[in-house]
């Protein structure tokens, strides 16, 4: 009877159906194996080649499910006990400066009132996303203790009234979080991780269970496609969150999902559902990138991990740099090779042949590439095109794995 359910197990652990391999360290993260739900050769393929028969934009055959992650709730005991580290490279403190944060101070948006409509936004979340992006950025490189104390404050405030508690998922889908909220949620999140270590037991049991409830729900959005930029989005910020309070399963997901990108993505580093989106065609295709650009990034600067090491038949993180600086040079050309009829995704702010090009004054994640990958060939030209972006004397010390809101000013705020 032993040797019989031992030949079972066995079988399990073989067929990878028993218990799953246990991550209590990041050397434990698993950055090579092929990750699951990967489309056959024919399937991918029709999934870069859905544009050409598509109607419209979306309307095709769904080549890979959106699927949503069920993070883990961790107790008010466990945020009392275990402190914050910040996933972000750490900044000099003989390189910080004056850096202020201006009045008034946001108050907590409890319940929000969403204007669902294509490209509408609400002014008070966007408010308060400039303001929580400039508070990443003052606590980031600032030297006044001072400011932290009054950020901190913010947070607690907000944290203390709920904020966001209701109106932040549409009603459209599987419900998942809108898009401008997650932008928000994404900056209260990286000015909390900015400073994570300041925060004492007490301000963690009030600040940890609010936050983690928000990532939750950030966490579980999917969308019809799992190529969706918004998919992206969610595993980025779950990133963060994963980082800063050591939840390595998670962590463990969001590679799986860039890993899972590097399969969809054409060979030319373009992504199969957001170039079709019309007028915004590459402005759509820049997000999804800039996302899992930060994915890689800030895990390689954290654990030492590379994502960018990750090939699929030549296919890897690089090749999507290629896309979007291509874009970058030759807005109408690149727009115009998959982009089809988007009137309710891409077309209110642009056509096929005259997308929109906002997308390129913001495109300065991808001085983050450029600062990694100096031997990359349009590294001269990024740098060029964003210098004046930059304080060029703290430069070097703000393009390690932060997100846009840390090292400019520029927000990543049209559409959803």
């Amino acid at each position: 009877m032993k040797k019989l359910l031992g030949i079972i197990v066995l079988g399990l652990l073989l067929n990878g159906n028993a218990f799953s391999k246990t991550i209590s360290s990041y050397k434990d993260l698993d950055l090579t194996s092929k990750p699951k739900k990967v489309l056959s050769k024919s399937k991918t393929k029709s999934l870069w080649n859905a544009y050409k028969k598509a109607p419209k934009c979306f309307e095709h055959p769904t080549y890979g499910n959106g699927v949503g992650y069920k993070l883990k709730k961790k107790s008010k005991d466990y945020f009392i006990n275990n402190s914050w580290t910040s996933p972000f490279y750490k900044y000099e403190d003989d390189s910080r400066h004056k850096a202020i944060l201006e009045d008034p101070l946001p108050k907590p948006i409890i319940t929000v009132n969403l204007n669902e409509d294509y490209g509408e936004r609400q002014s008070e979340a966007d408010s308060a996303i400039k303001f929580f992006q400039k508070a990443a950025y003052v606590a980031r490189v600032g030297n006044s203790v001072k400011e932290v104390e009054k950020i901190k404050t913010v947070l607690l405030d907000w944290a203390n009234n709920n904020a966001l508690k209701e109106g932040i998922n549409v009603s459209w889908g599987s419900k998942p979080v809108d898009y401008q909220m997650m932008v928000l949620i994404n900056s209260i999140l990286t000015t909390t991780a900015t400073i994570a270590e300041n925060f004492d037991a007490k301000e963690r049991q009030i600040l940890g269970p609010w936050m983690n409830n928000l990532i939750n729900k950030v966490a579980k959005s999917k969308w019809k496609d799992r190529q969706d930029n918004k998919a992206y989005q969610t595993s980025y910020i779950t990133l963060i969150w994963s980082l800063m309070v050591n939840d390595l399963n998670a962590v463990q997901n969001s590679i799986d999902v860039a890993k899972l990108a590097v399969h969809d993505m054409r060979p030319d580093g373009s992504f199969p559902i957001d170039t079709q989106r019309g007028g915004m065609g590459i402005d759509y295709n820049n997000k999804s990138y800039g996302y899992l650009l930060m994915t890689a990034s800030l895990l390689k600067d954290k654990t030492g991990l590379d994502l960018f090491l990750y090939n699929v038949d030549g296919r890897s993180l690089h090749n999507g740099a290629d896309f979007v600086i291509k874009s970058i040079k030759e807005p109408s050309k690149i727009n115009s090779i998959y982009a089809i009829s988007c009137p309710d995704g891409g077309d209110k702010f642009g056509t096929i042949e005259k997308p929109s090009t906002y997308f390129i004054e913001i495109a300065t994640n991808t001085m983050v590439y450029a600062n990694k990958f100096p031997e990359y060939v349009n590294s001269d030209f990024i740098l060029k095109k964003y210098k004046d972006t930059f304080n060029n004397k703290y430069r070097n010390h703000l393009l390690r794995s932060e997100p846009s809101e840390l090292f400019t000013l520029h927000p990543m705020l049209i559409t959803k």
